[in-house]
C-alpha cells in the first residue's frame, strides 16, 4: 500500500497465511491427541445444532456493541460516521490485528480507515487509543478482583503454577505501563527528550529533510492527539457509557465457550469460564505470532482443561477459535481487503 495505508498488502496476506496454517495445524494436533472414539459417538448422537445459531447471534452482538462504541467515541471528538461504517472499521481492524504480530496492525488500520471517512489523524488516533484504554481498564480492574475474591475459580490447568502467575504478572505490569504512558503526557515528553539527547539521532534529523518533515508532522499530530484526550476527559459520562459498551462486547465474547460446551452437551461453567477468560485475554495480545496463532490454541487447551473434559478440549479449542478468530478473519477480511484493493487500484492509476 506504499505510503497511502498503514501496512503493506503483502504483509497482510503473509500474516493471514501464517495465522491460518499455524492455528489449523496446532488445533488438529490437539484434537488428535485428546479425542477418543467414545467422544466421537457422543458428539454424533448428542450435539445440539441450535447452539450454532446462538453462537452466530452472540458474535453479531459482539460486533454491534463494538460498532456502537466506536461511533459513540467518534461523535465525542466532534465527528460522526454511520453505524455500518463503525462496524466495518471495527471488523477490518480486528482482521488486521489477527494477521500481525502482537496485534500491532489493527490500530493503525482503524486510524487509516477513519481518516478516509473524514476524521483527522489526531482524533482518529485518540479514538483508537481510548478503545485500548477502556480495554485495559476492563481487564485491569476485573483480574485483581477475581484473583483476590474468586481464586477458587482460577486454575492453571496443566501449566506450571509459577509460569501461570509469571504470565499473569507480566500482563498486569505491561498493561499498567502502557496505561501510564498514555495517560501521563509528561512521561512521554521526558522519553522523547532523552531520545533527542542522543547524538546520532540529532545528526540524522539535522541531515534528513524527510526526517524533519516527519518530526514536524508528528508534533502536530501529537498536539492534536492530546487536545482530543483533553476533550475526552471532559465527557466522563460518555466515557462511562463507552466502558459499559466495552463490558457488553466482552460479555458477548465470553459467552462463546459456555455455549460451545452446552452445544456438546457439557456443563457450561458460565462464571468460571468468565473468570478464566478474563485472565487469558489479559495476556493473549502480548504474544508475538499473528493472531496469537499456535500460542492461543496451546494456551487455551492447557488452561481450560482445568474444567473442560480432556477428551473434549481439542474440539472445544477448535470451536472457540472458529467463532472468535476464523469467523472474524472471514468477515473482517472481506471488508479490509476490499478497502486495500481500492487503495491499490488508486495507486496503480
Amino acid at each position: 500500500m506504499n505510503n497511502k495505508g498503514p501496512i503493506e498488502y503483502r504483509k497482510i496476506i503473509r500474516g493471514f497465511r501464517y495465522a491460518i496454517i499455524i492455528s489449523l495445524v496446532i488445533s488438529t494436533l490437539i484434537i488428535l491427541l485428546t479425542i477418543d472414539s467414545d467422544t466421537l459417538k457422543a458428539l454424533i448422537t448428542g450435539i445440539k445444532p441450535v447452539y450454532l445459531l446462538v453462537l452466530v447471534l452472540v458474535m453479531l452482538l459482539n460486533w454491534l456493541f463494538a460498532g456502537i462504541r466506536l461511533k459513540f467515541l467518534i461523535k465525542t471528538v466532534g465527528n460522526d460516521i454511520s453505524l455500518k461504517d463503525s462496524i466495518t472499521i471495527y471488523l477490518s481492524g480486528a482482521f488486521v490485528s489477527n494477521v500481525t504480530p502482537f496485534a500491532s496492525g489493527g490500530g493503525p488500520f482503524q486510524v487509516y480507515f477513519l481518516h478516509k471517512k473524514g476524521v483527522n489523524v489526531g482524533k482518529s488516533s485518540t479514538v483508537v487509543v481510548i478503545q485500548f484504554i477502556l480495554r485495559l481498564f476492563f481487564f485491569g480492574l476485573l483480574t485483581p478482583i477475581f484473583l483476590v475474591f474468586f481464586n477458587w475459580a482460577i486454575s492453571p490447568g496443566v501449566i506450571p503454577v509459577y509460569l501461570f502467575y509469571l504470565a499473569f504478572g507480566f500482563g498486569i505490569f505491561f498493561s499498567a505501563g502502557i496505561l501510564i504512558l498514555i495517560t501521563v503526557p509528561r512521561i512521554i515528553d521526558k522519553l522523547i527528550a532523552k531520545i533527542f539527547q542522543i547524538e546520532k539521532v540529532r545528526k540524522f534529523i539535522k541531515n534528513s529533510h524527510r526526517a524533519k518533515k516527519l518530526l514536524v508532522r508528528g508534533r502536530m499530530e501529537l498536539r492534536e492527539f492530546r487536545q482530543s484526550l483533553e476533550i475526552m476527559s471532559q465527557y466522563r459520562g460518555r466515557l462511562f457509557m463507552a466502558e459499559i459498551l466495552t463490558v457488553l462486547l466482552w460479555a458477548m465474547l465470553f459467552l462463546v465457550i459456555p455455549l460451545i460446551l452446552l452445544g456438546f452437551g457439557l456443563e457450561p461453567y458460565f462464571f468460571r469460564s468468565y473468570v478464566m477468560q478474563t485472565i487469558f485475554y489479559l495476556v493473549l495480545p502480548y504474544t508475538p505470532s499473528p493472531g496469537a496463532s499456535g500460542i492461543a490454541e496451546i494456551g487455551f487447551a492447557s488452561l481450560f482443561v482445568s474444567f473442560i473434559p480432556a477428551n473434549y478440549i481439542g474440539l472445544v479449542t477448535f470451536a472457540w477459535r472458529f467463532f472468535t478468530f476464523y469467523f472474524v478473519l472471514i468477515v473482517g477480511g472481506y471488508f479490509a481487503l476490499k478497502e486495500i484493493g481500492k487503495t491499490r487500484s488508486y495507486e496503480n492509476e
